[in-house]
């Protein structure tokens, strides 16, 4: 992964207990949130995440499935779904 690839995903570890974290994506990414979603599913789909449970990996393409839909009333108890690590 690259950098920023490895920066997006270890934020949507760190917010994903709390609904994403949505309000510091722009500013940290300089990305629209649904943008930032969609981007991080295409990672989680298309990369070998060493280290990564499966668990880990299927909430967190939960959570962008969610937060890609426009869907805001499934998208904060979506979000807030415990997203365990394993690294």
């Amino acid at each position: 992964m690259t950098q920023d690839e490895v920066a997006m995903f270890t934020f949507a570890l760190r917010w994903a207990p709390y609904g994403g974290g949505d309000e510091h994506i722009l500013p940290e990414f300089g990305l629209l949130p649904a943008v930032f979603y969609r981007r991080l599913q295409a990672i989680l789909m298309a990369r070998a995440l060493d280290g990564v449970e499966f668990a880990t990996r299927r909430g967190l393409l939960e959570l962008c499935a969610v937060k890609t839909s426009g869907s805001s009333s499934s998208a904060s108890s979506a979000g807030r779904r415990e997203v365990t690590q394993s690294v």
